[in-house]
């Protein structure tokens, strides 16, 4: 008898835009400097740790947040670098991504991108257009 194979789809209902960024300052440097070019107010959140079965080990990656209550959108500023991994294997030129949780208007993400582009540590940022299934889901959380 065949065996029956039942895939399960789920789509998230989150929407988000991510932006690379690409800075070799550390993660709090990165922060401050958001903090004081882009008027935002990061602060360290827990950080987000990734078990990796197969390698028996955790990958623990930095995350700074900042919640804009009066546009209602949350912003959080990831590593993409452990000490073990990358958070989005296919972005390995990608040092942080400013995750953007919210309702935040295609010009508004254009001219944020320009704007950290011309910050002192960010060598280049970009939006990200395409990722597989695997770098979204370690995303949401």
């Amino acid at each position: 008898m065949k065996k029956k194979i039942h895939k399960l789809v789920s789509e998230s209902n989150e929407t988000f835009l991510l932006i690379g960024i690409v800075s070799h300052e550390n993660d709090y440097r990165l922060s401050w400097a958001f903090n004081q070019y882009l008027k935002l107010k990061f602060i360290k959140a827990e950080s987000l740790t990734i078990s990796q079965p197969k390698l028996e080990e955790n990958q623990i990656f930095s995350v700074f947040k900042f919640d804009d209550q009066e546009n209602v959108i949350q912003y959080f500023l990831i590593a993409n670098k452990s000490e073990n991994g990358f958070l989005v294997p296919e972005l390995k030129n990608v040092d942080f991504i400013l995750k953007i949780e919210g309702d935040i208007k295609d010009q508004t993400a254009k001219n944020l991108v320009i704007q950290i582009k011309k910050m002192e540590f960010v060598n280049t940022a970009f939006k990200i257009e395409d990722i597989s299934a695997k770098g979204l889901k370690n995303l949401i959380f």
